[in-house]
């Protein structure tokens, strides 16, 4: 067959007719560039509806996952993905130090020691799941008639679906993948290391500068490069070193369009396209002040837990909705060397205030276009990054404007409860009355 889109078309449609039961594939014929109007005809009368609902099951569940599967592993950050846990909601990292040398001795006491228990210098951290996201498509039956038109417009069709599940997907992934590691900054979890803004080429020299010292530093045993010590319920220090091949750059875009890459390479003792594999680029970090992070690749814990679709047919709409579920862990590793190279030191936020208050009332009314409601972060020169959270949506929408500006926009009487919420858990809320 010449044309390569229908070649593939058709062979996604024979695979989908593999899996599905006898009495499809014994109904339904296989396809060929010249029966799509007969496999129509089959699947879009009423008397096969049975037929219908299974083709498109198998087609959802079988060929869209494997696609969105497949291109999720295009996110730029999905090198640091651990894999799959269904099982459970809490993963448990354990890391031991190395153990401490004792001075040889040939005395009673040291002959006395012989039955001693020296319990190894062990240390948890778990990792809950926290991301439980649900992608929605409806497939409607005028859709599916015009797939069937050609093989081409077929594959066009399961295109659609797959690619409008999957960009949802990769977004939100890359996001959550951000947001670790400005989290990790504003919280203080991490060690932050003070970098010029790269603007020019001076700049970008004594960045490079930077990145050839730690990656250097971070090959050998030590205590500086991981923020064990900032995490709750740390007991003592521990010591960490990263093997060369598990170093890994994330690096803002902007500063690279300003770093020569073979100077880089030569920083890093390594040619360029060897390089280019241990770095990954972003747009940002939603902190200005982040310039790039140089960590152990296990620093980011990323798991999948569910990965699944699922579909509803409803037969007054004649349509189906698959739901693409997402479920998983989102953490940073204690134990694992990690730098943030930064413009400012990270500043936790301590108290947050909604128009000067912790908890106030804003009052509305339904003709109102909106009001933006202004925050203030404690200390001024918090690096902290703000969310928000409505109660009721049906009755107010919210819109962040900037990081600690909100408009809130009326939709009708009642009210709601605005949530300002910092990523280090700092709370503020304001009741939202909306009148006639």
């Amino acid at each position: 067959m010449a044309n390569t889109k229908a070649q593939k078309a058709v062979n996604t449609f024979n695979y989908v007719r593999g899996v599905s039961s006898q009495s499809f594939q014994d109904t339904v014929p296989t396809a060929t560039e010249e029966n799509i109007m007969s496999i129509s005809n089959i699947l879009l009368n009423d008397a096969y509806q049975p037929m219908l609902n299974e083709f498109i099951n198998n087609l959802i569940n079988r060929i869209a996952l494997t696609i969105v599967r497949n291109k999720s592993f295009n996110n730029p950050l999905s090198m640091f993905k651990k894999g799959s846990l269904p099982l459970g909601t809490d993963i448990q990292d354990i890391y031991t130090n190395p153990a401490t040398a004792e001075e040889y001795e040939l005395s009673n006491s040291a002959m006395a020691k012989l039955l001693t228990i020296n319990d190894p210098d062990t240390h948890v951290a778990y990792y809950r799941r926290n991301r439980r996201d649900i992608y929605t498509k409806t497939i409607a039956r005028e859709d599916l008639q015009g797939a069937f038109v050609s093989w081409e417009k077929f594959g066009d069709f399961i295109s659609s679906i797959t690619t409008s599940l999957y960009s949802g997907n990769y977004i939100d992934e890359f996001k959550y993948t951000k947001e670790l590691i400005t989290g990790a900054y504003n919280n203080n979890k991490v060690i932050v290391e003070k970098v010029d803004k790269v603007v020019d080429e001076a700049t970008a020299k004594a960045f490079v500068k930077k990145c050839r010292s730690l990656y250097s530093k971070m090959k050998f045993p030590s205590k500086k490069y991981n923020a064990y010590t900032k995490f709750s319920g740390a007991k003592g220090e521990i010591t960490t070193w990263t093997n060369e091949d598990r170093i890994v750059l994330v690096v803002k875009a902007d500063v690279m369009t300003e770093v020569d890459v073979e100077v880089l390479a030569q920083a890093f003792n390594m040619d360029s396209a060897k390089l280019m594999g241990r770095i990954v680029e972003v747009d940002d970090f939603g902190n200005d002040n982040i310039e790039a992070l140089i960590c152990d690749e296990a620093f980011l814990q990323i798991y999948d837990n569910i990965f699944r679709f699922d579909e509803f047919y409803n037969a007054r709409t004649m349509s189906w909705n698959e739901y693409l579920h997402a479920w998983g862990t989102y953490a940073i590793c204690p134990f694992a060397n990690a730098v943030v190279l930064a413009t400012a030191d990270s500043v936790p936020a301590t108290a947050l205030n909604i128009n000067g208050g912790d908890s106030v009332n804003v009052s509305l009314s339904t003709e109102a276009t909106g009001k933006v409601l202004e925050l203030t972060l404690t200390p001024a020169n918090s690096t902290s990054l703000v969310r928000y959270e409505i109660s009721d949506p049906e009755t107010v929408t919210i819109e962040q404007t900037e990081n600690l500006k909100v408009k809130v926009t009326p939709l009708k009487q009642g009210s709601a409860i605005l949530t300002a919420i910092t990523d280090n858990g700092i709370k503020a809320t304001a009741t939202i009355n909306v009148t006639e």
